[in-house]
Parts: C-alpha cells; structure tokens; sequence
C-alpha cells in the first residue's frame, strides 16, 4: 500500500477516534461499513456484539438493567469484572448514544451481517 493511502487510513481512523473516544475506531469503522452495505436490504441494521468496559466502583447490576431496558439490548456479565457483553442490531447512533454514559472507559466489539 503506498504511503499516501495509509497516511489517508491513518487521518481516517483518528477522526473517528476523536468523534467517539471511548469507543474503539476499528468498531466504529465495521459498524458504518455494515450499515453502507445493507442499506439496499430488507435488514438494513449490522448485528454487533459489544464489550463494554466501566470504570471501577460501578453498581454493574444498575448498568446491566440500564442497557436492556433502554437500550433493549441483549446483555449479560462477562467474565471479567466491570466488564459487560451486549447484543443487538445497532447503528453507530445507537453506539454513540450508549458510550455517552460516563462510566463507560472503553467499547470494543464486532459487527456483521447477519440477515
């Protein structure tokens, strides 16, 4: 890849981390990629599975609950502690809207999909 092209990637890829800080570019990137794609099918939404990381000290019950019924997400505790898993269609809206709480320290996750 020549060096001008990566240096675009490499502009790109920091925008969106600026746009969205605590949310990982990468996820960002493949969650925009999904909804450009399917916006010619009947399911117009990317499937995306989030990790979601809180700060330490968090009532993560309240967080949990907070996202399935807000967000009307599928969510659950992961393994690790501060640390929830969540599921659903979303868009990179729905992402931004719910790396807006301010106990969150970092969202990564994958996107497909999914029809």
């Amino acid at each position: 890849m020549s060096q001008n092209i990566e240096s675009i990637y490499d502009q790109y890829i920091s925008d969106l981390q600026k746009g969205i800080p605590n949310v990982d570019a990468n996820l960002l990137h493949r969650v925009m990629y999904m909804e450009r794609k399917l916006s010619n099918e009947y399911v117009k939404t990317p499937q995306c599975i989030l990790t979601i990381e809180y700060k330490q000290g968090v009532d993560m019950d309240k967080k949990l609950e907070n996202l399935r019924m807000k967000y009307s997400l599928e969510a659950e505790f992961a393994d690790t502690h501060n640390i929830l898993l969540a599921r659903s269609r979303m868009n990179t809206d729905r992402i931004r809207e719910i790396a807006s709480d301010s106990d969150i320290v970092k969202i990564s996750g994958k996107s497909n999909p999914v029809i």
